[in-house]
């Protein structure tokens, strides 16, 4: 799919690099691509059928086949949340953009610990380090819960002899909004008090 710009061409995947970072500036990485305005676009190369109630449309096919579309609503934006994972933990587009922002993140700040003397103090300092780190993205609300520790069944003796360590992380991302159902219902329950309804309408008259 492409986009028109005035009298230029783009294509989709550019503006959506676009978007992803300055969503990720401005927002953060936990907010997937989807129902963002994208500005600047005049046309798309490929219109197709979209409707929020109904999933029997072009976009809702590309959505099932985890395929993001564009559609036009209020301005032109993308739509669709998922990607071509195989692991269902990483289907969503901000799972995977948590997991490459953390990992990325983490690693650079690791790096005044590298070639340090290897001791507890020195893992305790790295693990208080990750933590402070993880916390600040929950507390965020970037992501919805994270920890972080020091397995023993994950470091031999033989291994940190040898300037080998391993410190365990996970996290829990926050998920996207993709399907919200409403249940309606019709009851009487709101004229059993009828009466005295009408008699605050009139005490209020009244006043």
């Amino acid at each position: 799919m492409t986009l028109k710009y005035g009298t230029g061409i783009f294509t989709a995947a550019v503006a959506a690099a676009a978007l992803r970072a300055e969503t990720d500036q401005k927002v953060g990485w936990h907010k997937s691509l989807s129902n963002i305005p994208v500005i600047g676009p005049t046309g798309i190369s490929q219109p197709i059928t979209w409707d929020l109630e109904d999933p029997d449309t072009d976009t809702g096919y590309l959505n099932s086949q985890d395929i993001t579309t564009m559609i036009q609503h209020m301005g032109f934006r993308f739509w669709g949340n998922r990607n071509c994972s195989d692991d269902i933990r990483f289907s969503f587009e901000v799972a995977t953009r948590s997991a490459q922002f953390l990992l990325d993140t983490i690693i650079n700040g690791c790096f005044p610990f590298m070639d340090q003397p290897l001791t507890p103090f020195l893992a305790k300092d790295i693990i208080d380090s990750i933590n402070a780190k993880l916390r600040e993205h929950v507390d965020a609300k970037h992501l919805i819960g994270a920890s972080v520790w020091y397995d023993q069944a994950e470091n031999s003796v033989e291994q940190l002899s040898q300037g080998v360590m391993w410190i365990d992380y996970d996290f829990t991302p926050v998920p996207t909004l993709e399907n919200l159902g409403l249940n309606q219902r019709i009851t009487d329950r709101y004229l059993v008090d009828f009466a005295q309804m009408i008699n605050g309408a009139n005490t209020t008259e009244g006043i």
